[in-house]
């Protein structure tokens, strides 16, 4: 009886604490529904006025198409390094192994203002490159380590004499992997790439630095609320949060959250 009430209790604080940390993205969905003009609670009346008046937001629109730009291209990219580094890393055992290991995860222990500012000043002084291809190599860097982190989980999971028994019966190396290794790491690779869409998508505090005359759309919301005071970015941000949660339902419903962290 007293295990029962321990663990009725810890339910109980452990759904206070989830719901005291949600309160505030509640908060914006209430908001973003106000009839009102401005950003008050509680909201005036019900409406959808201002998710039409996103349309109506030229900034919004070239943000949401520089986000998906970079979103595409840096999980394709750091989807094809991620197979190459966590082959080598599971597969093989050479001299600085380790070190690859630590410098693929550094940016997990990097504060995302350092990389920004760190991005900004290689790209405009040592590399004299466009801020956009800084923006899709600094997204890149953010995304690989979860990249990497889901592939070689899913590749410890795999028996490796599949590919060796290929390749016994007359296979090459690379048919090998892509006839045998490949389709095994399906679901694997569709986890990784829809989680580093998701978090490139989102990323704000490195991109910041890197934007010029097309902001993402992140960035595009926190100019907007600099000098609008309408519920138009609470609108916008329910829809990423809406999104935000279709990937992750998606990704529980096709692969299994317990599959990604195997």
């Amino acid at each position: 009886m007293i295990g029962h009430q321990k663990s009725t209790a810890l339910q109980a604080t452990a759904f206070g604490v989830l719901l005291f940390l949600a309160l505030p993205n509640l908060l914006i969905v209430l908001i973003s529904f106000n009839a009102g003009t401005t950003l008050g609670f509680p909201p005036s009346g019900f409406s959808f006025r201002w998710y039409a008046n996103l349309l109506n937001i030229p900034s919004f629109a070239i943000g949401l198409r520089q986000s998906v730009m970079l979103a595409v291209l840096s999980t394709a990219i750091s989807v094809v390094l991620g197979i190459m580094v966590s082959l080598a890393v599971v597969r093989f055992r050479f001299l600085g192994r380790n070190i690859v290991n630590v410098l693929v995860m550094a940016p997990l222990f990097v504060p995302e203002v350092v990389m920004g500012i760190a991005m900004l000043l290689w790209a405009n002084i040592v590399l004299a490159i466009s801020n956009t291809t800084a923006l899709v190599v600094l997204h890149c860097l953010i995304v690989l380590p979860y990249v990497v982190r889901l592939i070689v989980a899913n590749l410890q999971s795999m028996d490796p004499n599949l590919e060796n028994a290929a390749m016994l019966l007359g296979a090459r190396p690379l048919q090998a992997f892509l006839l045998i290794t490949l389709p095994l790491l399906g679901k694997g690779l569709l986890g990784a790439g829809i989680f580093a869409i998701v978090m490139s998508f989102h990323n704000f505090t490195a991109t910041m630095f890197l934007v010029g005359n097309k902001p993402t759309l992140p960035v595009a919301a926190y100019q907007y609320i600099r000098t609008e005071s309408d519920p138009s970015v609470c609108a916008l941000s329910t829809l990423m949060m809406l999104g935000g949660i279709i990937a992750v339902y998606l990704m529980d419903k096709w692969i299994g959250l317990e599959r990604l962290a195997r």
